[in-house]
């Protein structure tokens, strides 16, 4: 398990706190929850760059935090089983 807590202070001076967690369970017959979070996660965000994706053609560095980027990794994983639980406490 791990999980980021974020409280928020708000322009009205409201707090809300937000929780992402990541409940990874692993298969003995298959990839411990280890390999999902680490090996298969790095396989599936390098392939679109070795595939050429327009989104890594942009000179310069490069953070995964564009929807472009981001999305289609995200939705790769989640076939995995890997995906944050994200919740408004």
């Amino acid at each position: 398990m791990l999980q980021h807590k974020f409280v928020i202070e708000w322009a009205d001076g409201q707090t809300e706190t937000r929780t992402s967690t990541l409940e990874l369970f692993g298969d003995p017959m298959k990839y411990s929850g280890m390999s999902l979070s680490v090996g298969v996660t790095c396989g599936i965000a390098t392939q679109p760059l070795l595939d050429g994706h327009k989104a890594f053609t942009t000179p310069g560095v490069i953070a995964p935090y564009t929807p472009a980027i981001c999305n289609p990794i995200c939705e790769k994983l989640e076939l995995e089983g890997v995906k944050m639980v994200e919740k408004t406490l």
